[in-house]
């Protein structure tokens, strides 16, 4: 399970960098058919390197859990990796959207909220692990 979700996440991670050029002719289009700025547009910029960071590291983070010893630690690592993808997720199907199917207003709130849970989580996440290490939590499983 945790090969596939590895799997999975890498082979996201490279569909969503094609997504960066899908994601600036939305940035265009919004431009020239919305009256929006430039400076209005970047929340999706802001959000695909957000979600392009998310995604790489979830993918490390299953190779991981993989290793991880379950502990009260690891239960809490899991649950911020299970918030972080289940967001990271909803981010990445908002921004496949076609952009003429959207509510501007309402996306694009949706857009910057998700991309800014998923930029702390993904903080949240990380430090987490660092502190593990510097407390000595972790307990490593299959190291042989």
């Amino acid at each position: 399970m945790i090969l596939s979700r590895y799997q999975n996440h890498l082979a996201s991670l490279k569909k969503e960098n094609m997504l960066k050029n899908d994601v600036k002719e939305k940035m265009e289009f919004l431009q020239q058919r919305c009256n929006m700025s430039w400076i209005e547009v970047q929340f999706l910029k802001d959000a695909v390197e957000s979600l392009l960071l998310c995604r790489q590291t979830l993918m490390y983070s299953y190779s991981f859990a993989f290793y991880l010893a379950e502990n009260n630690s690891t239960y809490i690592f899991v649950d911020n990796q299970t918030n972080l993808e289940t967001r990271t997720e909803r981010l990445s199907r908002l921004l496949e959207m076609d952009v003429s199917e959207w509510e501007l207003d309402s996306i694009k709130q949706d857009i910057i909220n998700i991309a800014r849970f998923c930029k702390e989580r993904r903080l949240v996440m990380v430090k987490h692990v660092n502190e593990g290490y510097d407390a000595d939590l972790w307990k490593f499983d299959r190291l042989d």
